[in-house]
C-alpha cells in the first residue's frame, strides 16, 4: 500500500471507531469491527454474529473552502448559498456511493457512513437543510451522518429515519 492508501485506511478506521462508540452507546444491539476491507470499507458484526458492511465516505474542506475560511473572521458564518453548495456535495456523494454499490459484496446488508470533517459546516447546519437532502434509494440499509457541531464532540444521526420535512 502507498502512503495515500495508508492515510485513507487510517481515516476510515478512525471514522469506524467513532461510529461504533456512538452507535453502541445509543442502540440496544452492539456492533463490532471484524475487519477493514474494500467494497465495503469495513465488515461489522452484531451480537448474534450477523455480518453488516459499512461503506465510509468523508466530506472535508477542499481548497475552495480553505480559501473562504481564511477570508472570513471567526464570527462570520458562511452564507446560505455556501451551505446549499455543501448540501449538494452531500447529495452527490450519496449518489456516487449508490452507483458504486453494485460492485460491493451482497452477501450481507450494507450501511453508509458519511463523516463530515468540514470546518465550515456542522451537524446543525446540515439538519437545518434536511429538506434539501436527497436520501438514498434503498441500496444501503441505513445512512449515517457523523459530524461535529463546532465542539470537539462527534454527533451521529441516521439520515434514513429522518422525517422528510414534507418532501414528495
Amino acid at each position: 500500500m502507498n502512503k495515500h492508501e495508508d492515510e485513507k485506511k487510517a481515516m476510515e478506521l478512525a471514522a469506524v471507531d467513532i461510529f461504533l462508540a456512538l452507535y453502541n452507546r445509543n442502540n440496544p444491539i452492539d456492533l463490532r469491527l471484524i475487519q477493514q476491507q474494500e467494497k465495503p470499507d469495513a465488515l461489522l458484526e452484531d451480537e448474534a454474529s450477523h455480518p453488516i458492511g459499512l461503506e465510509v465516505t468523508h466530506l472535508f474542506y477542499d481548497t475552495e473552502e480553505a480559501r473562504r475560511m481564511m477570508s472570513l473572521s471567526e464570527l462570520t458564518r458562511p452564507g446560505p448559498e455556501l451551505l446549499e453548495t455543501f448540501i449538494k456535495v452531500i447529495n452527490d456523494r450519496i449518489r456516487t456511493k449508490e452507483h458504486k454499490f453494485k460492485d460491493y459484496s451482497h452477501d450481507y446488508p450494507c450501511m453508509l457512513l458519511i463523516r463530515n470533517v468540514s470546518l465550515l459546516f456542522g451537524m446543525s447546519d446540515i439538519l437545518g437543510m434536511k429538506n434539501k437532502l436527497v436520501l438514498p434509494e434503498g441500496y444501503f440499509t441505513q445512512v449515517w451522518l457523523l459530524s461535529r457541531d463546532f465542539t470537539p464532540d462527534w454527533l451521529l444521526i441516521n439520515l434514513s429515519t429522518m422525517d422528510d420535512g414534507g418532501r414528495e
